[in-house]
């Protein structure tokens, strides 16, 4: 017998697609651009292809300098 998927699982599905369905998808794609490399599409999709990760936040030096609002200066008093 076949695992039941949770709610969540089913309803993330629902909305990018299951394994498969974006297996097939990325395969037409590819098929796609093989055709015609220099298409808007083609290239878009080798740029999304060569971004990866997240940028570096950097470092935070002190807490007053990371201006998020939980501490502004002189206002702790009532």
């Amino acid at each position: 017998m076949a695992e039941e998927k949770s709610l969540a699982t089913r309803a993330y599905e629902k909305v990018m697609g299951t394994p498969e369905q974006n297996k097939a998808a990325e395969e037409r794609m590819a098929a796609r651009d093989a055709k015609n490399p220099e298409s808007m599409p083609a290239k878009i999709n080798r740029a999304v292809k060569t971004v990866t990760g997240k940028k570096s936040g950097g470092a935070v030096k002190s807490a007053s300098s990371r201006a998020d609002g939980c501490a502004i200066r002189g206002k702790t008093r009532a």
